[in-house]
Formats: C-alpha cells, sequence, structure tokens
C-alpha cells in the first residue's frame, strides 16, 4: 500500500492531504484525489488484474468519443495492468440526493441518462467484448445470493427467508425480459454509479462490469418512475423495459447490496436496506 500510496504521488503531484484511500472495493483498492478530480485504482491481487485489464479497454473505447454528460477519462496505465488513473467525475451520487429533487429536476436527470444510454448502445467497436444473457444474468444474481444467503439468518425468521428464496427462485427469472440484440451496456447503471453535480449535470462512473447485455440492463437500476419515464422518453423506446421489471430489479438490489453491508460491517446499510426489504418484498409475511 506504501508502494502504491507512492506511485500516485509521483504521478499527480498530490501530497497526503488531497488524498483519499478506499478499502471498500471487493477488487481493488481506489486512490481519491481531490475528492475525485484524479481517480486510481491497484488491483489487490494478480487474480484482478483481468478485471483491471477489462475496464481500461472500456475507458479507452469510451476516451474516443464525445459523450452528452460526463464520464472518466483515462490517462494513466500500465502493460501489466497493476494500477491505471483517468480524470473523475465530481457530484454527489443520485442516491444522496434524490429525495431533495423536483420533478422537473427528475426529467432534466432522466433525459440527460436516457441520451447517454442510446449513445452507448450505439457503439459497435467494442472488439471481442464478453457477452452476458438475460438466462446468464439471473442465475448469476441468484448464485451471488445463495452464496451468502446464510448471513441474512440474523435478520430475517425463516418464513421471510423462505419468500426471499422464492423472489430470487422464481419472481427475478420472470421479469428479467428485455427487448431484441445484445447491445453495449454499462451494466451497473445505479444511484451510486449516478452523479449530479451543483447544476444538475450527470456524470457516470465504474465501468468495470460494461459489456454486451439486452438494452433493457441499463434502465433496471433505477426505480424512481419520473426519472425512469425521462429516460426511456430520451431514448425513445417506450418497451424498453417494464415498471414491474424495474422494480423487480430494486428489489434484488436492495437484497444483494444488505449481504455486501453485512460483510463490511456497514450497520447504517444494513438497517437501511433491512427497511426497504422488509416493505417491499415481505409486506404480509409473519414470522
Amino acid at each position: 500500500m506504501l508502494n502504491e500510496l507512492k506511485i500516485v504521488k509521483q504521478l499527480t503531484g498530490a501530497d497526503d492531504d488531497r488524498i483519499e484511500v478506499s478499502e471498500t472495493g471487493w477488487t481493488s483498492r481506489v486512490y481519491i484525489i481531490d475528492g475525485g478530480k484524479v481517480v486510481f485504482k491497484f488491483p489487490r491481487n494478480a487474480k484482478f488484474r483481468e478485471e483491471c485489464k477489462h475496464e481500461v479497454a472500456v475507458l479507452k473505447l469510451l476516451k474516443r468519443r464525445q459523450f452528452s454528460l460526463n464520464v472518466p477519462v483515462l490517462n494513466w496505465t500500465t502493460e501489466d495492468n497493476s494500477y491505471f488513473g483517468f480524470y473523475g467525475v465530481e457530484g454527489k451520487p443520485l442516491g444522496e440526493v434524490i429525495d431533495s429533487l423536483s420533478e422537473q429536476q427528475k426529467v432534466e436527470i432522466g433525459t440527460q441518462i436516457g441520451d447517454f444510454i442510446k449513445q452507448l448502445n450505439m457503439i459497435k467497436d467494442y472488439g471481442d467484448m464478453k457477452a452476458q444473457t438475460l438466462d446468464e444474468q439471473a442465475k448469476e444474481y441468484r448464485d451471488w445470493y445463495q452464496k451468502d444467503r446464510d448471513l441474512l439468518k440474523e435478520f430475517f425468521c425463516e418464513s421471510e427467508l423462505k419468500t426471499i428464496d422464492d423472489f430470487f427462485e422464481k419472481e427475478v427469472p420472470k421479469s428479467m425480459k428485455g427487448v431484441g440484440e445484445l447491445v453495449f451496456c454499462h451494466g451497473d447503471l445505479d444511484y451510486n454509479n449516478t452523479l449530479i453535480n451543483s447544476k444538475n449535470q450527470v456524470g457516470i462512473i465504474d465501468f468495470g462490469d460494461a459489456r454486451l447485455y439486452d438494452r433493457s440492463q441499463d434502465f433496471r437500476g433505477i426505480d424512481d418512475e419520473v426519472l425512469r419515464e425521462a429516460m426511456i422518453k430520451a431514448y425513445g423506446d417506450s418497451e424498453v423495459i417494464s415498471k414491474a421489471a424495474a422494480e423487480t430489479t430494486s428489489k434484488m438490489i436492495d437484497v444483494l447490496n444488505m449481504l455486501y453491508c453485512i460483510e463490511h460491517k456497514d450497520f447504517v446499510g444494513i438497517d437501511n436496506y433491512l427497511k426497504r426489504i422488509k416493505s417491499k418484498i415481505l409486506t404480509v409475511v409473519l414470522c
């Protein structure tokens, strides 16, 4: 870690007071300079360097284009994928500000996001980028849940867990229905990876999951109805995703995020997602 910090300082000229270290990522340690103006990622071990290589390839692809909103701009790379750095995107996560937004502001933000998704989907020169079908996505979500399911036993009774089990086994696959061909997508577009600055301009971060998906993929992580409708209108296809599918995805993300918070002993996050799960999935379940 000391060597990583030395590299960051040498390349940016930043001192300790300007550098924040984030240890929360599963695959990388992140160094944030000046509140996000510059960001460096260091894979935690050799296993995760392949993921680093993929994200670098995506950022190179984005750098060749002009987008209607802000995205990271790659600037530092290494041949062995031991780290990479980019000029970041400033702003607060959409999840932190959404409750304070007016309907008109949501429409403006949703329009920006919808335009961006359309631009992403039009990218064709992605080389041998991997693809993931809807069936594969549904299985992946179920596998993630099953792997850490026992962590939930402290917070839910058996009848509640059975309801969550059924949700992942039945409702998730049923709702994972999209439209048409696989296209290039962000892959993890949600309230955390969408940043809003003081002028309500949008920035999108964290392209580590970008690859080919069903084109409904990037609409699934935003469940606010006003935002989503503005996104779909800007995109230009009212059939891109159903309201039911968006709601199901929101529930699923709540469960997976709660598992993440339990693993990282984030008690505030645990309490938040516990309340959301009980109100959205377990509305009629009694222990």
